[in-house]
């Protein structure tokens, strides 16, 4: 064994003997339960709002305990947050268009070759013909 794995089995067994003493000491058997057996609802609460993830799932955990209107209301916030993430989605989309369109009218004004414009930009040589026709 080498010396890294030999101290890793020490440990072990260090911390297997210190679990087996503590539980025959009737104190928690792990610092987690130690810890969850400390932790208040306002300490989850105040860990649950620096991120989105642990939001969800404590929200998620806790919605067993809700009536029908937190329910109701809490579906109603998801959705919302869906709608929205939806919106910004399409309009990153429609501006990352914007962009392409604009950087194709620059391109024709420069006097660059309708191919290239479309093997730079994405669009179609139909689209960059229609846009030349604007331009001019």
């Amino acid at each position: 064994m080498t010396s890294t794995k030999l101290e890793r089995s020490r440990m072990r067994r260090k911390v297997s003997r210190t679990v087996l003493k503590s539980s025959e000491e009737g104190r928690p058997s792990s610092l987690r339960q130690q810890y969850a057996d400390e932790t208040t609802d306002e300490d989850l609460r105040n860990i649950a709002e620096k991120s989105p993830i642990i939001k969800l799932a404590y929200d998620e955990l806790d919605r067993f305990s809700w009536n029908e209107k937190d329910l109701v209301a809490y579906e109603e916030r998801i959705m919302d947050l869906r709608k929205e993430e939806a919106i910004l989605e399409y309009k990153l989309e429609e501006g990352i268009e914007k962009g392409k369109i604009e950087v194709a009218k620059n391109l024709l004004k420069a006097g660059v070759s309708v191919n290239l414009i479309a093997e730079s930009t994405g669009l179609s040589q139909a689209e960059i013909v229609q846009l030349k026709q604007e331009v001019a």
